[in-house]
């Protein structure tokens, strides 16, 4: 199985594995620090102080993770390993923008779901049953960070939601919202990946035409007009609304059966996110090109 540049995912034993865990959990408290440097500057101290709070959390782990670990037998085994920006994310851009509650939010979900997915794939492809089982062991680790972070993002998004947002009372209301809100997703993000194809970037287009069909589907004969995207972080960004919107309908619900469908159109834009964020095909990854020839 080839690398990609960033790590090896063929491991020679628990000890390989858990170097990288260290570097990835060092990285997260490293930008979890910078981005309570910069809510502190933006006078967010509340969140200022979450991220700081999140940033001892991840050092005390990667601490945990350094104990557990002997020496790697190869000296030349190294983590490189760095948190992704948002797809369209430009550098000098962001320096001057300001960061929202829920944009902040966002960022560290991708990247605690981009690690998740990096321990799924070396459990899935482990050649021992005791580096599966540290995999197992880590990738829960991050799913409960992201689960976590996701929760404080829908409480940002609750805090800031649009005054007409919708809570349904019923499973018909419920249904009729959810397939509007995959009618004006799918012209949305069908649009984006046209743009997306005339700009050369065909790699988030082709996962943006997919995920357009998917929601065409769950739409049915619902159509809507098509929102202005300008970017692939954009087109994440509304799975993101999404994911959120179905959420606090089921916080907020009162109805067992409306609760448990909103947690399953949940539960599916998050595998929508999964799929066309690039959590199962990122930097910590091989590529398809390099699966191919391993």
């Amino acid at each position: 199985m080839s690398g990609t540049g960033q790590v090896n995912v063929r491991m020679r034993g628990p000890g390989d594995l858990l170097v990288i865990a260290e570097a990835l959990e060092r990285e997260a408290a490293s930008r979890y620090r910078d981005l309570s440097q910069r809510m502190t500057r933006q006078g967010d101290l509340e969140m200022a102080a979450l991220f700081e709070s999140l940033a001892r959390m991840e050092d005390a782990h990667a601490g945990q993770i350094a104990a557990r670990r002997r020496p790697p037998q190869d000296s030349e085994t190294r983590a490189r390993v760095a948190w992704e920006k948002p797809p369209g994310h430009d550098e000098a851009e962001a320096r001057g923008a300001t960061l929202s509650r829920y944009q902040a939010l966002a960022f560290a979900v991708r990247n605690e779901e981009r690690a998740f997915a990096f321990y799924a794939y070396v459990s899935a492809e482990a050649e021992s049953a005791e580096i599966r089982a540290l995999a197992e062991d880590l990738a829960h680790d991050e799913l409960e960070h992201a689960s976590l972070l996701r929760q404080y993002r829908r409480r940002a998004f609750h805090e800031h939601r649009p005054a007409a947002l919708e809570i349904p009372e019923s499973l018909a209301q419920l249904e009729a919202l959810a397939k509007r809100l995959d009618a004006e997703a799918s012209a949305a993000h069908r649009a984006l990946a046209e743009s997306l194809w005339a700009r050369g970037e065909n790699d988030d287009a082709s996962r943006f035409e997919r995920l357009a069909d998917e929601e065409a589907q769950g739409a049915g004969e619902i159509a809507a007009a098509a929102q202005p995207l300008k970017n692939a972080a954009d087109g994440l960004r509304l799975l993101e609304q999404g994911f959120d919107h179905f959420a606090l309908i089921a916080e907020r619900s009162g109805d067992e059966a409306l609760v448990a469908e909103a947690q399953r159109l949940a539960s599916r834009m998050v595998a929508r996110l999964a799929s066309t964020g690039g959590a199962r095909d990122n930097s910590l990854l091989p590529s398809q090109a390099s699966k191919r020839q391993a």
